[in-house]
């Protein structure tokens, strides 16, 4: 069982959302992208890719008496969004179950344990409080224990301190934003703010770090490592 859970034996799901304004636990998702990658050979899966567009509550007044923030001009000038397109978008409720039905192709055994580890950039302080809200609202949720569950209960893979773990002693980072990440990686700008191109460009980064981590880890010895006596503190 416990081979079972290593993270080489899970898929991951990188995604992210298009918001219309800050707050994750009242935005309005407007855009949700996807990319599924094989978690033993960090390759993308067949038909690995989901993009789709999400009806907002458009009206300002509504909004907010369902409990939700209206949209933000400025949010919607960073994502190249307009409320006429926006208008024409799927409902939350029809889009959420397609995103459901593209990551449970990656759980193999079709349970909370073995589904596909959720990824993405600042995901743990903005996107899953999103996806905790949408599986509260259209489903799969754990009434019972308070929680979504077409994620993996265990393991969650945040790009954002997967990096900082490489490079909070690196004097040239200024910044963790993917932003200035894709300046200082090389990568463009080229259609960025857009859901799908963000977890293309997310997905680089994680394969990437992933790759490099596992070619150190297999030259260090672990085990064992404290048996000497040696200690930090």
């Amino acid at each position: 069982m416990i081979k079972e859970l290593v993270i080489n034996f899970h898929d991951i799901i990188v995604f992210d959302f298009e918001t219309g304004s800050r707050n994750p636990s009242k935005t309005q998702p407007t855009q949700i992208a996807a990319v599924a990658i094989h978690g033993r050979k960090l390759t993308i899966q067949p038909n690995g890719y989901f993009n789709s567009e999400m009806r907002p509550i458009l009206d300002d007044e509504k909004a907010i008496e369902k409990g939700f923030d209206p949209l933000e001009d400025e949010a919607l000038d960073i994502t190249r969004k307009t409320r006429a397109a926006l208008a024409k978008a799927p409902s939350p409720k029809t889009v959420w179950n397609k995103f459901g039905n593209f990551v449970n192709k990656y759980n193999w055994k079709k349970t909370p344990y073995f589904a596909p580890i959720a990824s993405g950039y600042n995901i743990n302080g903005f996107d899953m409080i999103i996806v905790d809200r949408m599986c509260e609202q259209f489903g799969p949720y754990d009434k019972e224990r308070g929680q979504q569950t077409l994620f993996n209960k265990i393991h969650k893979i945040d790009v954002m301190p997967l990096v900082w773990g490489w490079l909070e002693n690196n004097k040239d980072i200024r910044s963790l934003s993917l932003d200035s990440l894709r300046d200082y990686f090389g990568m463009s700008k080229d259609n960025a703010h857009d859901a799908l191109q963000d977890v293309k460009d997310t997905a680089n980064l994680l394969i990437r770090f992933l790759k490099m981590q596992r070619k150190f880890a297999s030259k260090v010895q672990f085990e064992k490592a404290f048996a000497d006596g040696s200690k930090e503190l």
